[in-house]
């Protein structure tokens, strides 16, 4: 797996893309509810296993930025104080 650098504006797009999804889902079960459709049948492994890694690796990267944090206040802190 190879580390790419995501900025700022790099994970707003990501942001934004998981937003549509969740907008087509949701648009999906405003239909059925509207429609009176009761299930419709979908292959939801792969979508549930992949949501299940993106959930992870979020949570990791989020573990990872607030420790990043930590190390850029405390550099500001040192170069402060000499």
């Amino acid at each position: 797996m190879t580390l790419k650098p995501y900025g700022p504006e790099k994970l707003d797009q990501l942001a934004l893309r998981l937003l549509d999804l969740s907008g087509i889902l949701r648009q999906m079960a405003n239909n059925s509810r509207e429609q009176d459709v009761p299930n419709l049948p979908l292959h939801d492994r792969k979508a549930l296993l992949w949501m299940d890694n993106l959930e992870h690796w979020a949570h990791k990267g989020q573990r990872d930025l607030d420790i990043k944090i930590h190390e850029v206040k405390a550099s500001r802190r040192a170069r402060g104080v000499g």
